[in-house]
């Protein structure tokens, strides 16, 4: 493999080059924007990769400037931004702007660095050929699909399934991101060993810790024999913390130096253990401007995004509609005294509609859309609008933000009512919602609600 460094830290350059080396790799170094521009001009069919440093000093020119360049010049060739201070708006840039990850270089390892550096060279390296063969493995994973977003999402998939990368998998609900993380640990190295999945708001706040990583008899009132936690039962494994987002603010530290090390101890012990755990995380909820607002640790943000996939929601693949319809309609058939299919007419009302739940939200259409059709061979066009009736009516969003603004009302309703009925008590009102105490907390918090001002109603 091939590489060009492009930093202005001399000493730096040297550092990676002489790690590169010893992974035989060669690796060709430029000191300013010039050299590097004009190094990628030379080299642009030979290269690999090109690591990129966001800030040259002394230069009105960036390297974000120089990523815009490469990404319009020389679409092919996969850049990792590097950035010794780096902030969350520069790597949610560099994103956007095509880079194929960022670099913290004060958070990541050389380690990590290597494979950070071999998952995206990765990605210069497929190809067409193995389109199909990605996508049938995603089926057989649940994650139903023929369009071209997905298919470039499939090959990623696959990539980064082979590196050891923290990966943070985002996207909007419904859209499949436990299936992702199932996917990514099935096609891994560690696919022979555990994948446990740890639902982040059903876990009590008082015993978070105890969950993840286990305690001894006598550590707490309760305690009465010692426990294993989530991190013994995932070692040499996959740990899938789900929902990350709903993590209290007070309790994300814990996770740090586990994530960091892969050493903890159980509640009450001193003793240290250690594990060998990979850590893929989903949110449908912005963690970077969360960061921001100070709701999501900066460093454990980081530490859980080494490299990351967006699931696009299913009205930006509406090709994939009739695929996933097939494949449902087949399953459903299977236990059916009369199989049936859908009409034209049908479908296209299935693929005219916005679906803020995606694909969850399809299939139980599709579900309910089979039961109306009672004894008949057809499901038809009426039957198809009589489930999108009785669920809930699909509008066609201003916006992203605006579909956004109405899930928070709604969610931000719902909590003040529950608090209402049960007069500020916030065991019942989980309870009534069916959700946790900390699921409650966390959305008091998001809101500002305060849940002491219900109990003189």
């Amino acid at each position: 493999m091939k590489l060009l460094i492009a930093d202005d830290h001399k000493d730096y350059c040297a550092s990676l080059r002489e790690s590169f080396s010893q992974q035989g790799w060669s690796a060709l170094v430029a000191h300013t924007t010039d050299e590097a521009l004009a190094t990628v001009e030379r080299h642009a069919r030979e290269l690999d990769l090109v690591l990129l440093d966001i800030e040259f000093d002394g230069e009105q020119r960036t390297g974000m400037d120089v990523l815009e360049i490469i990404r319009r010049r020389f679409p092919h060739l996969p850049v990792v931004m590097i950035s010794g201070r780096g902030t969350l708006e520069s790597a949610v840039r560099a994103i956007k702007l095509g880079a194929e990850n960022f670099i913290d270089k004060a958070t990541l390892s050389n380690e990590r660095l290597l494979e950070v550096v071999r998952q995206a060279a990765g990605s210069a390296s497929s190809n067409g050929t193995d389109t199909e063969a990605a996508l049938s493995f995603l089926r057989t994973h649940g994650i139903i699909a023929q369009s071209p977003i997905m298919a470039e999402l499939a090959q990623k998939i696959l990539r980064i399934a082979r590196s050891q990368l923290n990966v943070l998998i985002t996207g909007e609900t419904g859209t499949g991101k436990r299936l992702v993380a199932q996917a990514i640990h099935a096609a891994s190295p560690r696919k022979n060993y555990p994948f446990v999945t740890v639902d982040i708001p059903n876990i009590p706040h008082e015993l978070f810790q105890s969950e993840m990583f286990g305690h001894v008899r006598g550590a707490f009132t309760g305690a009465a024999q010692d426990k294993r936690g989530f991190f013994h039962a995932a070692n040499r494994g996959t740990l899938f913390l789900d929902e990350i987002g709903e993590l209290a603010y007070d309790m994300q530290s814990s996770l740090l130096i586990p994530i960091e090390e892969k050493t903890f101890h159980r509640v009450g012990s001193s003793e240290v253990e250690t594990v060998d755990i990979r850590f893929i995380s989903a949110t449908d909820r912005d963690l970077a401007a969360a960061t921001k607002q100070g709701l999501f640790r900066e460093q454990l943000y980081y530490r859980l995004r080494e490299t990351e996939i967006v699931i696009p929601p299913l009205r930006e693949r509406r090709e994939d509609i009739p695929l996933i319809a097939q494949h449902t309609l087949a399953q459903l058939n299977e236990s059916a005294f009369v199989p049936k299919t859908l009409t034209p007419a049908a479908l296209s009302l299935l693929q005219a509609q916005q679906w803020p739940g995606n694909v969850r939200q399809l299939i139980s259409v599709l579900k309910e859309s089979f039961m109306n059709a009672g004894d008949g061979e057809y499901i038809e066009e009426r039957h198809v609008a009589d489930a999108l009736q009785s669920g809930y009516r699909i509008t066609t969003p201003r916006s992203a933000d605006s579909l956004g603004m109405i899930k928070a009302n709604a969610e931000k309703s719902a909590i003040e009512e529950a608090l209402a009925t049960a007069k500020g008590n916030v065991t019942r009102a989980a309870a009534l919602l069916g959700v946790s105490r900390e699921t409650i907390y966390n959305h008091c918090r998001r809101f500002g609600i305060d849940p002491k001002q219900y109990r003189q109603q």
